[in-house]
């Protein structure tokens, strides 16, 4: 009897002994008394690399014309290339720049994505370069970024923006208010404005008159030398008298390039303002109109 209670205990015994050892209870006891643990735990972090992008194309662009008064467009291409893939370049930071120092940069910030390949995409762009603009070689800067904010650009290519004398004028006719045989020193009911059209500097303003012929009694005239052409500042109409068929220089008025729609007479407008005087008339003459119809219209030009 004793014997089986013995053989009872035993059992009961093992019986425990396997639960606690599957339960780790002896690798538990075993990390604490000596240190070491059969397992633990460890951060990750992976860092993935970016690739700034590249601009390894910018097409080159022919000197460029002026337009008079006005704007040239000029358009070109370049290529972005990321050898994290097409993919990878922000489209909307395409820009491109037209640089001179000096000068008011000309610009587009939204140059059209056109030919995507592996890695690279080729952006067209158009940018306007207005007819007072400098001559001479212009920088054309690309850039982009890519969708991480890595930026590159390319400012290596010029070209070059041509020179352009030019000039328009306003108003294109002149007329005098009612004038007597003693009448002295009128000026014409209109100034006129003559715009640099171009971005040539440092112009000289010239007049060519002609007789005015009597338009009734066709022997009559009022001679060239009756009048007188000078700049709007200067303050008296007692200042340089025309000569019949010959060009004479605006004194004091030097037309510089500058945007005329500004309207305002200095450097920066590129405008002058020029005045016709009649110092009088001939004593001989009858009441009539005199006008240029028979020799033809009076010339303002700019002299380079």
């Amino acid at each position: 009897m004793k014997r089986g209670k013995l053989l009872i205990f035993l059992g009961i015994i093992l019986v425990l002994s396997v639960s606690l050892i599957s339960a780790g209870f002896f690798s538990d006891f075993w990390g604490k008394i000596t240190g070491y643990a059969e397992s633990g735990q460890a951060s990750v972090n992976i860092t993935i690399g970016n690739a700034a992008p590249t601009i390894p194309f910018v097409q080159a662009i022919i000197a460029q014309d002026p337009t008079i008064g006005s704007t040239t467009s000029i358009t070109f291409n370049y290529t972005a290339t990321d050898t994290d893939g097409f993919g990878n370049l922000d489209n909307t930071t395409a820009d491109a720049y037209f640089q001179r120092a000096g000068e008011s940069t000309r610009s587009n910030t939204s140059c059209d994505a056109r030919n995507a390949s592996t890695n690279s995409i080729t952006y067209s762009c158009t940018i306007k370069m207005w007819y007072f603009d400098q001559n001479g070689a212009w920088t054309i800067n690309a850039t982009i970024k890519d969708i991480n904010s890595a930026y590159v650009e390319n400012s290596t290519t010029t070209f070059t923006y041509n020179i352009m004398p030019a000039m328009t004028m306003s108003p294109t006719s002149l007329t005098w208010p009612a004038v007597g045989l003693t009448s002295t020193n009128i000026e014409a009911n209109q100034n006129i404005t003559v715009n640099n059209s171009g971005n040539d500097i440092d112009l000289n303003i010239n007049v060519t008159a002609l007789n005015l012929r009597g338009e009734t009694t066709t022997t009559q005239y009022i001679y060239a030398n009756n009048l007188t052409v000078k700049n709007e500042t200067q303050g008296t109409c007692t200042v340089t008298a025309m000569v019949n068929a010959t060009s004479i220089n605006v004194t004091s008025a030097i037309l510089q390039r500058g945007n005329n729609s500004l309207n305002y007479w200095n450097a920066t407008s590129g405008q002058e303002q020029i005045v016709f005087c009649l110092k009088g008339v001939p004593q001989d003459i009858s009441a009539q109109s005199y006008s240029s119809s028979a020799y033809g219209s009076w010339t303002v030009a700019i002299i380079t």
